[in-house]
């Protein structure tokens, strides 16, 4: 543990270093807290890269990481040898007595320690649907309370001590997914974590990924050269790394506020799409807002960079974005016209032109219908305006079930208000937004994914809506900052009712991190449980080491499989022996078997398809009617056992015709 905080301590000083040469040069004009958390954020985005030409180009071992971390290290010093621009704004003064600071300070840091006391007081290792039913929904108030205070302190002039209350307050929420759930949380995670693992053990993997890598060379450094777990740096890289970006994002808009209304349950885990995201968000605020020369650009298409390796579907649009943006600094002519018009479409076009090339690389089943474009009604939206007779949580639905209308909202009032008040407004993000948006609409009813199963089909156009979000998270805080000082009432009144808005709007936020199963929403999501754990250990002791069989399950014990036992054996160089749901044939045959009725031709069909004698089909007790499943397994398999007191039956199916 010692050696841990040790390597941390060292990376920390060395980002830091690093960030405020680098802030000192491209972000003069903030104050110097400010420039050296983006220049830090821009080291970290550097070491993706060239982690990520490391992967390509050779084998990932301790040598080639260590020589592109000190050529790394080595570029930056080098590029930011030049001091002759250093200085940075003046931190601005508190207008707010200090004993107001120290109040709201205080404040903050109780609601923390409350919030951390709920959370390390309950750990979750049974499979439930929503950690709210495990932990009190009354707990959101504490961090709902310290949001608030953060707010009040960066608004009073307070800015120092309101960003790190508020850095300390968004990586709170974010990283009690890891003290919340200590076996895993998601699916994904599990799943990069292995591969990080492998790369670790063997320099490599095959076949190589054409997108992750910007998330896997992070970790790959910490790990291999700095010691520290896998586990620990992916646990929390991206709550680190979500709690600095937001909190820079706040400082950099004008109010702030509008980093609450994006959703925030994708910074609980650590995933290339939620890094991606991320190094989004950096691209679009770290564009000033009058490029005055292509230097000024350097930042964002760092950034943008990072993105793309990482996750093309966030890379994509942030290097159009900065291709918009460069296009400010040419001539106003027919030329600059031409070229942003060729921007925008190719913006709109691109991810699902992305989305249909890998479908039909990858030889799986697709089409595209122009007639079901103009079905607007069955976009994937889902939205809460009625009342269920809970006023608490009809205001909380009222945020968090709307979370991606209300931005978008705000940011086309912004730009009709910006336009008339002859305001300069962010016309590239209204771009990109507008295009994200058709990107939505063409995914959403134009492509038919039929080989995914139907949540990602959903999932794959949602993400896009959610960039729409990103690209109009500053036209609507813009707008928010407009409906305030224009509101027609005294400070006092406008402060009140600012508190109280911002107040539901935190509540709001920390209440949507998680699944939730209230009579609102019904989760069907259950977390990795213990029972999971027991369960693979339970077959994998059934079996000789390099026995050949396959495993029916549901993705929470396909993810504790690869915990624990990494890409053991795969058939066919395709199918792994878990199912992993992302339309592979193994997570369709578990699929009929609950879903139908479990029939051992369909686990006979599964053997044949990956050329085994034996299959194992997994059962959890909260499957919807898990009784009649395993009952009607049990008649037709060879044989059964029970894990964990019944919380998972496994049914044994064997096929002589397979055997070798």
């Amino acid at each position: 543990m010692a050696v841990i905080f040790l390597s941390f301590a060292l990376i920390l000083g060395l980002l830091t270093i690093l960030g405020r040469r680098i802030g000192t040069m491209l972000f003069p004009a903030e104050t110097r807290e400010l420039s050296t958390a983006i220049g830090a954020l821009l080291a970290v985005a550097c070491f993706s890269i060239s982690g990520t030409a490391v992967y390509y180009l050779t084998s990932v071992n301790t040598f080639t990481l260590g020589t592109t971390a000190i050529a790394t290290i080595g570029g930056i010093l080098f590029a930011t040898r030049s001091r002759s621009i250093s200085k940075t704004a003046q931190r601005a003064v508190s207008t707010t007595p200090i004993s107001h600071t120290l109040s709201l300070l205080f404040i903050a840091i109780i609601s923390l320690a409350a919030w951390w006391q709920a959370i390390l007081s309950t750990p979750i290792t049974d499979a439930v649907r929503s950690p709210w039913l495990v932990l009190s929904p009354i707990s959101i108030i504490a961090p709902a309370v310290a949001f608030v205070a953060s707010f009040a302190m960066l608004h009073r002039g307070a800015k120092l001590l309101g960003s790190l209350a508020l850095f300390a307050t968004l990586f709170s929420i974010f990283a009690s997914a890891t003290v919340l759930f200590p076996l895993g949380y998601g699916f994904d995670p599990f799943l990069h974590r292995a591969t990080i693992a492998h790369i670790a053990e063997h320099g490599t993997i095959t076949p190589k990924p054409l997108y992750y890598i910007g998330e896997y060379a992070i970790e790959l450094f910490g790990n291999i050269l700095g010691g520290i777990p896998i586990a620990v740096i992916d646990a929390f890289l991206v709550p680190l790394i979500a709690a600095l970006t937001l909190t820079v994002t706040a400082r950099r808009l004008p109010t702030g506020i509008a980093i609450l209304l994006i959703a925030l349950s994708n910074f609980t885990t650590t995933t290339p799409q939620s890094l991606a995201y991320l190094f989004t968000i950096l691209t679009i605020i770290s564009v000033p807002k009058f490029i005055q020369r292509y230097r000024d650009l350097l930042a964002p298409l760092i950034f943008a960079a990072a993105a793309l390796i990482t996750h093309p579907i966030a890379g994509v649009p942030a290097c159009f974005f900065v291709a918009f943006c460069a296009t400010r600094l040419w001539d106003v002519s027919l030329m600059k016209t031409i070229a942003r018009s060729l921007l925008a479409i190719g913006a709109a076009l691109a991810l699902p032109i992305m989305f249909a090339t890998q479908a039909i690389i990858s030889h799986a089943p697709i089409s595209f219908s122009f007639d079901n474009l103009w079905k607007l009604n069955e976009l994937p939206l889902t939205g809460f305006l009625l009342s269920h007779g809970n006023t608490w949580l009809d205001a909380l639905y009222l945020v968090v079930g709307n979370l991606s209308t209300i931005i978008l909202i705000l940011a086309i009032i912004g730009i009709i208000l910006l336009r008339k008040a002859g305001t300069p407004s962010p016309n590239d993000n209204g771009i990109l937004m507008i295009a994200l948006l058709i990107s939505f609409a063409i995914v959403s009813l134009g492509i038919d994914f039929s080989y995914l199963i139907d949540y990602e089909r959903q999932d794959f156009a949602l993400r896009l809506l959610l960039l729409a979000t990103l690209f109009a998270l500053p036209i609507a805080d813009e707008t928010l900052r407009v409906i305030i000082d224009r509101a027609g009432c005294s400070s006092r009144s406008r402060s009140a009712v600012a508190f109280v808005a911002l107040f539901m709007v935190s509540a709001a936020a920390v209440y949507g991190l998680y699944p939730r199963h209230d009579g609102y929403v019904r989760s069907a999501a259950f977390n990795v449980s213990q029972a999971d754990f027991d369960t693979v250990y339970a077959i994998h002791q059934r079996e000789a080491e390099d026995a050949d069989y396959i495993v029916l399950s549901n993705q929470a014990t396909a993810a504790a499989a690869l915990q624990e036992f990494g890409f053991r054996k795969y058939y066919h160089t395709d199918i792994f022996y878990y199912p992993i749901p992302t339309g592979g044939t193994l997570y369709q045959s578990y699929l009929s078997m609950v879903d139908t009725a479990p029939t051992k031709e369909t686990v006979l069909a599964a053997m044949n398809l990956a050329g085994v004698s034996k299959a194992y089909f997994v059962v959890s007790d909260y499957w919807w009617k898990s009784d009649a499943i395993i009952e009607n397994a049990k008649q037709q398999t060879d044989d059964w056992f029970a894990v964990d007191g019944g919380k998972t039956t496994v049914c044994i199916f064997t096929n002589e015709a397979n055997a070798r």
